[in-house]
């Protein structure tokens, strides 16, 4: 069985860089190419949140016309910068929502040797995560179902410090949370959220970030630290079960890649960021294309 997980892809519908800075249009259409190209066809395509930039519905028009025609399954699940209600309603062949976790967006996908379990830890108007009561006690019902069938679990705002302090509020009540996998461990706990890729051990669960689609958080483990990205590679993540055995494969998108940065998430205004961009584009343009000459070499993993 293989799993292919996304996550903050960022895109807005107004065609406006993200934080003034990146062309996640242009992220999201490079990232589709690659996937084309991908010659082990996946059971699952999962989305770990902040599809869109600011919970336009354009953005989240402009997604489901985009890996549509890729004819995979497709589930998603919201992240800070989503909202519910838009998902829901542009997007209900990939969230769907098991009523008994209302308001939040929790469901899962039984049909492969590997159970999908999605959690929605977005509290609206926030950056972190919460764990809503009716998502405990549904994630705990869910999960002592089936207590012995492998489990890949998936949210957006992982329970563990990261060591970049700005992101290491990410989740409100995570003791709860280690709590009900103490009963019911998964597999593997699978979020999104930090723009890199961390592979960490929590309270005895194995848990794995993705990359972003869009620009990679700067490895910064100072005070100030979890503040800023680069427009490194993008990428996702690949998990693969075979005869017991699951494997998480970080995969890299061949794109122009540029490096610049850092810039900070909220330090700059908007208006000078994009001032910036163009400038240091210009500058970057010979840069560009040898990055993208490099990336297409990369065979997928």
């Amino acid at each position: 069985m293989i799993v292919l997980q996304l996550s903050d892809f960022h895109v807005r519908g107004d065609d406006r860089p993200s934080f003034g800075v990146v062309d996640t249009r242009r992220c999201l259409e490079e990232a589709l190419a690659h996937l084309k190209k991908t010659e082990a066809k996946p059971d699952a395509l999962v989305l770990t949140g902040d599809l869109a930039d600011d919970g336009d519905e354009k953005a989240y028009r402009i997604l489901h016309e985009s890996f549509s025609p890729l004819g995979w399954p497709i589930y998603a699940i919201p992240g800070n910068h989503d909202r519910r209600d838009r998902m829901r309603a542009i997007l209900p062949g990939w969230c769907p929502a098991d009523p008994d976790a209302a308001p939040c967006i929790c469901y899962t996908v039984e049909d492969g040797p590997v159970r999908l379990v999605m959690v929605d830890t977005t509290n609206p108007g926030s950056h972190g995560g919460h764990w809503h009561p009716t998502v405990m006690r549904w994630l705990d019902k869910t999960l002592a179902k089936r207590p012995r069938t492998p489990t890949l679990l998936f949210m957006h705002h992982p329970p563990f410090a990261t060591g970049l302090p700005v992101m290491d509020a990410s989740l409100e009540n995570a003791d709860a949370l280690a709590t009900i996998l103490r009963k019911n461990p998964p597999t593997r706990l699978c979020c999104g959220h930090i723009h890199r890729p961390i592979l960490s051990q929590w309270r005895g669960v194995s848990v794995v970030t993705a990359p972003a689609v869009s620009m990679q958080m700067e490895l910064d483990l100072s005070e100030k630290g979890g503040d800023e990205f680069r427009l490194e590679t993008p990428g996702y993540l690949l998990h693969h079960w075979k005869q017991g055995v699951l494997n998480t494969h970080v995969c890299q998108i061949a794109t122009r890649t540029s490096f610049a940065g850092p810039y900070s998430f909220s330090g700059q205004r908007t208006e000078d960021r994009g001032q910036k961009t163009e400038t240091e584009d210009r500058r970057l343009k010979t840069d560009d294309r040898a990055a993208c000459g490099l990336c297409s070499q990369l065979s997928v993993i």
